[in-house]
């Protein structure tokens, strides 16, 4: 390490930022600590003594990480957060400069204001406040719009603003705190573009003439490709990964190649490649002159992410190594890139993309080489066999590196990666080469233009088909729900420990052994911060966020799960998809034994579209079919055609283990079909041991009344989830008399249209002295029972105990 100083220097560096992000100590203290340090370091230099010259080391790496602390603290002095009173507010006025425009998405315009002013009904805000701004109508009209923006106005927009999703269930991503750390406050919603005015037309030229070129490019390159190959062309050239189908990234993540999918290293380097054979005709100075701007201008039209920028700053090394009659050290260049994106940023630090690239080519300097020469020492004759070992070592060893950042992030170790990456990097590739080929030579003749386009069409095909084979099973990986930043360091201090066992060790069998037994100490060390939300021999319920609707998950003590609901999902966002599965998987429940709908109501069961379309629920209760409701007819066409067997709602008993399911209505009754799809809703009560739970649906006072007729002091439950998100039509005095419930749960969207809950309903449950859980206030909500008396879990105390 003697010959890499800079890595030395940029690890403490590092060092010093992630103890400040934690310890947040203040500027002054951090001053004194690091001038202190300097100087007892510049003392120890000048001593001539033997104790001096073992010890002057300390004050030198105690001088770097608090110069670490230090430039973080100057930096970036606070972590910015929602500064607004109500998390939510309609018809808000918004007034400021556009500080960049995302590419166009369909129907939709993403553009970041730098806000001056936020007017509402209650209160004027004035200060300076960065806002995601999204701009929704018919595709047409955010054309138009998108045409007449640029970087650098002052416009006006009128809509809602609120506070960006956090971690509202357990395991969920903290949206909030991703844009809190690119400085963004809050998130605003315009539904018309109309609602956007010019207050005046002014132009940040550098930015702007970046985002025309962008949208140029852009622009040909939707109209040379289809939908699916200008999504994946935008990923890959543009750095804009908006437009490629959540589902496809999840495939890709399945198959262990999502990082295909974004601008990496992996494309800088044929985009060099392809550098150096266009100026191949010139001499060597001006080849590599005419590469480098040519890759600066690429970097900043991608807009120079960590991993672009990487890649960047390591192939300009490489370049100008030899022109200055230096010898290329990838370390150092690896070191210098890193630094550099620290200095700009140091919040760069805690980005998955910075974490991911930087881990996966120091993996390549340091894993690749002993790999490689394991299998030179196979001495293959046949080419093609070696050819392809050497690949499958390449990509290992960028994968073990990523291993726990993949892990943290995804929490999916996939059984596919080598095999994948075999296919989908070299094809890749082609789709990049052939892409700016297409680029260039439909800019000149467009039907010649068309032509490549389609060979791409049919490559992204192919790609996408092989992922889909490849990743769009559940057995294509292995789930691992549970992985800490503890974790994180466990991994790489076994990865060192393995290392020198290897380097250190002659004898074969005492590398097997060591290794062997550094594996098992590492199983045994992960599994020591593990915790279970949903543990065995309890029952186990949460009330799940989905916004405005309903969704609660359940586990039997005998391991049986059941759901009742499942939120809304629309084009923008799938409560099924997005948090539903996330969570099943996190709780580590593979499928849903008893679904139940309670009605055929678009925010109670939408979202069950994904979980049913993943085969991840064996058995479904819903309402008798309305032959009035086409989207009901639709839904059980949809079940049918999933292979979902399905039930209707008529008085039963459920037993799951020594729990019971008592369905209080009958929807194949005549009474019901009257009734409207509301009052239709399954009524149902859980039992286990002396503790009982009652899910209502959107069941109104009129049909509560007949139930209370029905089963009177059998509706007592300990916990009440109150009907219709808090409605003023639901939850009745007199129904509220039989149940008696200790704790209410009302599940409604945050500052919902609606205004649930009601007044009325809030101040009913407090005469009543019943504790009100709210999700539009709390997120998830988790209760336990173990057939005696029931607890609330604290959820996010227990994550944040375990999870650093």
């Amino acid at each position: 390490m003697n010959n890499y100083p800079l890595i030395k220097f940029v690890i403490l560096f590092m060092i010093g930022i992630i103890i400040q992000s934690f310890l947040s100590v203040p500027l002054i203290t951090l001053s004194i600590l690091f001038s202190s340090a300097l100087f007892i370091s510049v003392i120890f230099h000048f001593q001539k003594s033997i104790h001096f010259e073992q010890l002057k080391i300390i004050p030198i790496i105690v001088s770097i990480i608090f110069c670490g602390s230090l430039y973080l603290s100057v930096v970036s002095p606070s972590k910015v957060h929602y500064p607004f009173q109500l998390e939510k507010y309609t018809k808000a006025v918004i007034s400021g400069k556009i500080d960049n425009i995302e590419l166009k998405k369909e129907g939709r315009i993403i553009l970041y204001l730098s806000a001056d002013t936020v007017a509402t009904k209650e209160r004027k805000y004035q200060g300076s406040y960065k806002i995601l701004c999204s701009v929704y109508d018919e595709d047409r009209k955010t054309s138009k719009l998108y045409d007449q923006l640029e970087i650098g106005n002052r416009i006006q927009i009128f809509g809602n603003i609120l506070k960006p999703r956090n971690e509202r269930n357990p395991g969920e991503y903290d949206y909030e705190n991703y844009l809190n750390g690119k400085g963004i406050v809050a998130i605003a919603n315009v539904y018309k573009t109309d609602d956007v005015k010019f207050i005046s037309k002014d132009i940040s030229v550098y930015k702007n003439t970046i985002h025309q070129i962008r949208k140029k490019l852009d622009g040909k390159i939707t109209l040379l490709h289809n939908k699916t190959t200008a999504g994946l062309l935008r990923g890959l050239l543009l750095a804009d990964r908006g437009s490629i189908d959540y589902v496809i990234k999840n495939e890709f993540v399945n198959s262990g190649v999502v990082h295909v999918l974004s601008v990496s290293g992996l494309h800088v380097g044929y985009i060099v490649l392809i550098f150096l054979v266009v100026f191949n005709r010139f001499n060597i100075f001006t080849r590599y002159t005419l590469t480098l701007i040519g890759l600066l201008f690429y970097l900043i039209i991608t807009g120079a992410d960590a991993p672009v920028f990487r890649s960047t700053v390591m192939a300009v090394a490489l370049l100008a190594a030899p022109a200055m009659g230096r010898e290329y050290n990838s370390l150092n260049a690896l070191s210098l890139s890193a630094f550099i994106i620290l200095l700009i940023s140091p919040g760069e630090l805690f980005n998955p993309s910075f974490q991911l690239s930087f881990s996966a080519i120091l993996s390549l300097i340091l894993i690749y080489p002993p790999l490689k020469r394991a299998v030179d020492n196979m001495q293959i004759k046949i080419k093609w066999l070696n050819w392809l070992l050497v690949f499958c070592v390449t990509s290992l060893s960028a994968q073990i590196g990523t291993l726990p950042f993949t892990l943290t992030y995804f929490h999916r170790l996939s059984v596919s990666a080598l095999l994948a990456n075999l296919i989908v990097i070299p094809v890749s590739g082609a789709i990049v080469a052939l892409g700016i080929f297409t680029l260039f030579v439909g800019s000149i003749f467009s039907w010649l233009g068309s032509i490549f386009a389609s060979a791409n069409e049919l490559l992204t095909y192919i790609m996408y088909s092989f992922v889909r084979l490849l990743g769009g099973d559940k057995y294509s990986y292995i789930l691992i729900n549970q992985f800490s930043v503890y974790d994180v360091i466990v991994f790489y201090l076994i990865l060192v420990l393995i290392f020198f066992i290897l380097k250190t060790f002659t004898n074969k069998n005492a590398k097997i052994v060591g290794v062997t037994f550094s594996v098992a100490l590492w199983i045994l060390f992960m599994r020591l911060d593990n915790y279970e939300l949903f543990p065995k021999n309890s029952l186990s319920v949460i009330q799940i966020d989905i916004g405005q609707g309903d969704a609660a998950l359940i586990k039997f003590p005998n391991g049986k799960t059941a759901l009742i609901d499942a939120g809304e999902a629309t084009e923008y966002f799938d409560n099924g998809g997005r948090v539903i599965l996330p969570l099943m998987d996190k709780l580590g429940i593979d499928t849903i034994d008893y679904g139940f709908i309670s009605h055929v109501d678009s925010d109670h069961y939408r979202g069950y579209l994904s979980i049913i379309a993943k085969q991840r629920v064996k058995l479904i209760y819903k309402p008798k079919l309305d032959p009035r409701l086409v989207k009901d007819i639709e839904f059980e066409k949809y079940l049918r055609a999933n292979g979902v067997p399905f039930k209707y709602y008529s008085k039963e008993i459920i037993p799951v283990g020594n729990s019971r399911i008592y369905v209080l209505n009958d929807t194949t009754n005549h009474y019901f079909e009257s009734m409207s799809s509301n009052d239709q809703s399954g009524m149902l009560k859980l039992v286990y041991g002396n503790n009982s739970f009652l899910f209502t649906g959107d069941a109104s006072t009129k049909v509560e009344n007949e139930y209370v007729n029905n089963y009177k002091t059998f509706l007592h439950s300990d916990v009440l989830k109150a009907g219709h998100h808090g409605s003023r039509s639901s939850t009745s005095e007199e129904f509220l008399e039989y149940v008696k419930p200790g704790y209410a749960i009302i599940s409604a969207g945050v500052m919902n249209k609606f205004n649930h809950p009601h007044k009325d309903i809030i101040e009913r449950f407090n005469q009543n002295k019943i504790s009100i859980r709210r999700t539009d206030k709390s997120g998830g909500i988790m209760f336990r029972s173990d057939g005696n008396k029931i607890e609330e879990i604290n959820w996010k105390k227990i994550e944040s105990t375990f999870n650093l």
